[in-house]
């Protein structure tokens, strides 16, 4: 059975009723993301809070954390509250849509989300942990659209998606005026091909930055990279 908690350096993240328990895309996202100068961010489907947290530890900024999910909502906003930052997080147990819907103005500095990455139009067989994984409960073009609308000018939209889904990024973010400002490519061990796209979006057009992040070097642990980004979280960093 999996561990029903996750301990990192500041917090702890328990995960009981969760569909999707703590990952290595969480960690990377939440570490990566540049949160400078924000004052308000929101998570986008946060599961059990991970990136929410993270990102106030890492931030003065005032985080909203959107989730539809009841027991991930329920193991967000319970590790939200046992956090240092307690003061600095809501949770809200919703889906994105309706968040957005609701105002007539932008609210957030920069908008962070580890989204489904199923793009099939049938559910998997494990409906529960791959709904929380699949885009027919959360899309691209929802995210992007909501992005659009909640962005403040200057705001930023930083996600984290399977590398093969690249093109399809940059032909939606288009549709709702934003460009691609910076990826990382992620591989899981240094020299094979990257599974994961760390990518950050804006509404202003400038020149890409890009680089690339190997988790692992083939039998000798972590690369230098991923633990100078992960240090201040993971325990054994």
């Amino acid at each position: 059975m999996a561990n029903s908690f996750f301990k990192f350096k500041q917090f702890t993240i328990y995960q009981e009723r969760a569909a999707m328990r703590v990952g290595t895309d969480g960690v990377l996202l939440g570490a990566w993301c540049r949160l400078e100068g924000a004052s308000r961010i929101l998570d986008v489907g946060t599961g059990t809070g991970l990136i929410a947290i993270m990102a106030a530890q890492r931030s003065a900024a005032r985080i909203d954390a959107v989730e539809l999910d009841f027991g991930a909502a329920c193991d967000a906003a319970q590790n939200a509250g046992l956090s240092p930052w307690s003061d600095r997080i809501t949770v809200y147990g919703t889906d994105f849509g309706s968040c957005y819907s609701r105002y007539s103005h932008p609210l957030y500095d920069h908008i962070l989300s580890n989204p489904p990455y199923f793009v099939q139009s049938l559910l998997p067989p494990d409906r529960k942990r791959e709904r929380a994984r699949h885009t027919g409960s959360l899309d691209y073009e929802t995210l992007f659209e909501g992005a659009s609308a909640l962005l403040l000018p200057g705001g930023r939209l930083s996600i984290i998606s399977p590398a093969d889904l690249e093109e399809h990024l940059v032909f939606v973010a288009m549709l709702y005026g934003f460009y691609p400002a910076r990826f990382t490519y992620v591989s899981g061990i240094a020299g094979r091909a990257p599974k994961r796209l760390l990518s950050e979006w804006s509404r202003e057009r400038k020149p890409l930055e890009t680089n690339v992040l190997a988790v692992e070097c083939r039998g000798t642990g972590y690369t230098p990279d991923y633990v100078a980004l992960t240090h201040d979280f993971y325990l054994k960093m």
